[in-house]
């Protein structure tokens, strides 16, 4: 089961309003913590100093593209904040793009602009592949994304 206020998230987009956008959409499906970054170097800044339960990334960013910073989230010097789930988020959608995400270790891909139904979808989606969300040890009250 989702309990969506205990959710963590993290937005990383160079866009000042993409992240507000997707802020928002967070807020409406009710994840209670949202921090948001302008830089791929900022958001691995976060990640070391923090646990998050998704991130949200942009594919195409300055100085550090969604696919470098992929490479050093899930390379195995990363830690365990590597294994978090990432949702690319790309204006620019193409077989090229997605086929590469995934290659690097998105679980999925939204095209912007995108609904809070098309999040919630894949927020769901992600509940299968055992995320955990809370602390606690399986059997007592174990939250999965």
């Amino acid at each position: 089961m989702i309990v969506p206020e205990k959710l963590k998230a993290l937005i990383v987009d160079d866009n000042a309003y993409a992240r507000s956008a997707a802020a928002a959409t967070l807020r409406k499906l009710g994840v209670g913590t949202i921090d948001d970054v302008g830089s791929a170097a900022l958001a691995i800044d976060a990640m070391l100093g923090q646990r998050y339960d998704v991130v949200l990334m942009d594919w195409y960013m300055p100085e550090m593209n969604g696919a470098a910073m992929l490479q050093i989230l899930r390379g195995r010097h990363f830690g365990p904040n590597g294994a978090v789930p990432v949702i690319m988020m790309t204006a620019y959608p193409t077989r090229e793009t997605f086929a590469r995400a995934r290659e690097l270790g998105a679980e999925d891909i939204l095209t912007k602009p995108f609904t809070a139904a098309q999040v919630a979808g894949m927020l769901g989606r992600l509940m299968p592949n055992g995320w955990s969300l809370a602390d606690e040890a399986p059997g007592d009250g174990q939250v999965l994304l």
